[in-house]
């Protein structure tokens, strides 16, 4: 979104947002309403046993509509995303990898960036591989039921499981990637972490912040006790280091920085 706003504007990227959201909700509510309005409760008998079913195809449309319907939601909701969604995330993966061979290795935090973008190159990969993984048994078992000229008879117990698998399968992979992202992503996981637990953010919003740690001195070996205290004063950031020895002397030092 953010290279839309930059190309378009402020107004026009709104404006241009809203009319693609509705554009999807319109799509949407357009597929799911033959299933909406056709569905009817029918009754299937396997053997001496009878159970009913929301059936959304109607009987008096004949099989070629129900299979129709089915090799179209196969089409649109599984292999024509999963092909998109595909390739464009090798692609994405694939840059993300190559942009970290252009990094010169003795930079101070390059590493950190190589690891990072190789990190989120395998997730963008694991998306993809998750939504494949999730969608399938369900439109398999659709597949089966409406193409297998003999899939009323064998229908047991194996394929009433296996559909009832996939069925929730489907709903599992949008719970799937907020987990995956939480694992990955460090941003992600401190606001999430923030919001769920109730924690107080630490900084008081005036550009005040501390920083204290412990370093050793490279030419004693001596712990030292190192603390930095950064103030913002009319555009002005004042450092100030304070340094306190083993033995418990210290040195204080004020760095002005624009």
């Amino acid at each position: 979104m953010r290279k839309l706003y930059s190309s378009i504007g402020g107004r026009g990227a709104t404006g241009c947002t809203i009319m693609i959201a509705s554009a999807i909700w319109l799509l949407a509510i357009a597929c799911a309403t033959p299933a909406a309005v056709f569905s009817y409760i029918r009754v299937f008998s396997i053997g001496s046993e009878q159970f009913e079913v929301c059936y959304p195809y109607p009987e008096e449309w004949g099989d070629t509509y129900a299979r129709s319907m089915v090799m179209v939601k196969f089409l649109v909701y599984y292999a024509i995303p999963l092909t998109i969604i595909g390739c464009f995330y090798i692609l994405m993966a694939r840059h993300l990898v190559l942009s970290t061979r252009n990094m010169p290795g003795e930079l101070q935090g390059q590493a950190r960036q190589v690891r990072a973008r190789k990190k989120v190159a395998k997730t963008v990969l694991a998306f993809v591989l998750v939504f494949a993984i999730c969608f399938l048994p369900h439109h398999i078992c659709m597949l089966w039921f409406y193409y297998y000229p003999y899939a009323q008879q064998e229908y047991n117990k194996f394929w009433h499981v296996f559909r009832i698998v996939g069925f929730c399968l489907s709903f599992i992979n949008s719970c799937v990637n907020p987990i995956a992202l939480y694992c990955v992503s460090g941003t992600f996981r401190k606001h999430f972490d923030r919001y769920l637990l109730w924690c107080k953010r630490r900084d008081n919003g005036n550009g005040d912040g501390r920083y204290a740690g412990r370093k050793w001195d490279s030419t004693t070996l001596a712990p030292l006790h190192h603390s930095t205290t950064t103030r913002r004063i009319d555009g002005v950031h004042e450092c100030t280091v304070l340094t306190t020895f083993i033995n418990g002397t210290s040195a204080q030092q004020q760095q002005p920085q624009i």
